[in-house]
């Protein structure tokens, strides 16, 4: 059975939400196709005041809320020890 919002009353919502069919993989990475619904096709980012935003890009923080630039990925072993490839 497909999603279906509910009001409060448990009748059915109008509108109800807008969704994209993702395919999260095309085949060829060795794994089979995963197909679903993105529910987030009618997301509308908001500001505290409630006025519309637009999304901005991830953007790393220090602790002081200063940007910062990520590290490069280390893989480490279960004593938290650089691990070389």
């Amino acid at each position: 059975m497909a999603y279906q919002r509910r009001d409060k009353d448990n009748a059915v919502a109008d509108p109800q939400p807008g969704s994209t069919t993702v395919n999260q993989f095309s085949g060829t990475e060795g794994w089979a196709t995963v197909t679903y619904k993105n529910w987030n096709d009618d997301f509308q980012a908001r500001k505290s005041d409630n006025s519309t935003r637009t999304p901005g890009a991830f953007q790393a923080r220090t602790s002081a809320n200063a940007t910062r630039t990520p590290a490069a990925y280390q893989r480490r072993n279960t004593s938290n020890s650089s691990v070389s490839a």
